[in-house]
Parts: C-alpha cells; structure tokens; sequence
C-alpha cells in the first residue's frame, strides 16, 4: 500500500511540484494514503490542478479522492482553455462527482471525498487563477517573502494564529462549505445520467448547468451561500505576481499550517523556496510534508505551481 506520492513537472510558463504523505494514523493501521492529485496542460499558458482528500468515514474515501481527480484532469485536459474561468471549474467538479456516481453504484457515498480545483492563465507578468472546491481543503498563495495568505474561509477559526488573509465563513448555508461533512458526490443523483463526456449534447449540458461564468465568480475569501450543488461549490478568484506560487493542500496540512504560524509555516514555506529556485525535488518536498506535529495524523498533500511571468 502506497504512503507516499511525488511528482514534478515544467513547462514555458509554469513549474509544478507535488507530494502526498500518509498520515500517522494510517500507517499506523497499514492503511493507505486516501489523498490524490493530479494537473492537466490543455494550451500553452493554462494549468489546471486538482487535489482530493477521501472522507475518512466512508468505506472508499481512497478511491473516490482518486477517481475524482482523474475526472476532473481528464475533463480540464479535453477541453481545451477556450472559457477558462469558474464557469469550467465548476463543469470540472460536476465532472468528478458525476464519476462517483458512475462508479459507486447504489452506494456513492461511499466514495466520499473533498476537492479543490484551480485554473491558471499566465501572461505578462502575471497568473490569473479561479479556484472552486467542495469540503475543507484548501488553496493559499505563498508570496516571495514567504507569507501566506489563505484564499477561502476557515470555518471556526479564531484571531489566534490565524494566517493572513484567512477569513471566517458567514453563518448559514455558506458555512457548510467549509466543514469535513460537505463533500463529493454533490446532491444530483440525476447528474450521472447526463451524457458521457465527448457524447452528443455533453456541450450543452455543460453549458446550462455551469452559467455564464461572471456571475458565478466571488471574491477571495467569500463563499457561496445556497442548497443543492451552487450552494456546495465555493468559487474564488486571485491573481499571483512575479514569484508567488499556488498551493494546493488537503487539511492535513492546511490546519498544521494555520496553527504552526511560527513552525510549520515557515519551515514549509522555506522548503519551498528551494523547491523554486530548484533546489528541492518531489522527493524532497515528500519530506517537507511529513513533519511531525502532535495531533497531526491525518493524510497530507500538497500540490504547488509558479507561473514562470516574464522569465527567460
């Protein structure tokens, strides 16, 4: 059983690290690692990236995150870039859940599972990102100073140790879309009946169940508030500079990170330094996630892209 994952890549304009760890308390049990991560490059100057944490309490929370994450690449990957924007990520998430349903059977749930999903679009001297997700990973951008700021909500969090940029979710509906209880596969069992994709008539179901995009676009650090899958899916938007990354993180890491400001930040956001000036492989950002932090047992990923703006 695999308890670790590491991959990398570059291309013209972005480089990627990745690494997935299993947490303490699966190694522990001989289990294995039940996050998964993926990216897709469908043009030159698109990245689109893709992490999943299964639900612990599901039967094949492993499974679903895996599958989820394959959907959505495979989905983000076909496309094309022509719309990349929330309309896409949100057709993206629908893709994965749709696959939960295809293959859970009379029981999908059972493939429960998180996501995060970010589209890039590097040009001069700048990477636009729309960023969508369902359940409590999360997204942050590393600044070159090696500060973070984290771009959705943290449900309960308090002022103490919370990161910068972080704020706290709105009671009511938009709170769900912040705890572990809010998950994949969204509440449309008829969603898997919809033509496979590539299929006649995909494009216009796409279409309708996506919207125009502008309108399903929120600020950073707002949430959508709602019921049925909108109401599920929290979209947000940013923009990275000349030497900022996106991380992607599954909340093994993201909470050690938002309660070690003064340990885990920073001794992560240093091994990423070196991992952007190439001094740090896949293999060594493996090593970075699996820090040792008491009461932090629980499956670690961590997907990181920089928009190579304005370099030779």
């Amino acid at each position: 059983m695999a308890s670790y994952r590491a991959d990398g890549g570059r291309s013209g304009e972005f480089l990627v690290l990745a690494a997935s760890v299993g947490g303490a308390s699966h190694r522990w049990a001989g289990r294995r690692c039940e996050d998964s991560f993926g990216w897709a490059l469908p043009e030159p100057g698109h990245l689109a990236l893709v992490v999943a944490d299964g639900v612990g309490s599901a039967g094949r929370g492993g499974e679903g995150a895996e599958l989820a994450v394959e959907a959505a690449c495979r989905y983000l990957g076909g496309s094309g870039a022509s719309g990349w924007g929330p309309a896409r990520c949100r057709a993206a998430i629908s893709e994965a859940s749709d696959a939960l349903y295809r293959s859970g059977g009379e029981a999908p749930a059972e493939l429960a599972t998180t996501i995060v999903v970010a589209l890039l679009r590097a040009s001069a001297g700048r990477a636009e990102v729309t960023l969508g997700r369902v359940g409590d990973s999360s997204a942050f951008v590393l600044l070159p100073g090696g500060e973070w700021q984290e771009l959705f909500g943290v449900a309960g969090a308090t002022g103490d140790g919370q990161l910068a940029g972080a704020e706290a979710a709105d009671e009511g509906d938009g709170a769900l879309l912040l705890t572990a209880t809010v998950s994949l596969p969204l509440p449309s069992p008829q969603r898997a009946q919809r033509p496979p994709p590539g299929a006649p008539g995909r494009a216009e179901a796409d279409t309708a169940e996506a919207g125009t995009g502008e309108a399903d676009t929120a600020e950073a650090g707002t949430g959508e508030a709602g019921t049925g899958e909108a109401g599920r899916v929290e979209l947000v938007s940013a923009e990275l500079g000349r030497g900022a990354a996106l991380v992607l993180l599954t909340d093994g890491v993201a909470q050690p990170l938002r309660d070690g400001p003064t340990t885990v930040a920073p001794g992560l956001a240093e091994a990423l330094r070196c991992g952007r000036e190439g001094e740090l492989g896949p293999l060594g950002l493996a090593g970075a996630v699996d820090f040792s932090r008491r009461g932090a047992h629980d499956d670690r990923t961590v997907l990181v892209a920089w928009p190579l703006v304005g370099e030779g």
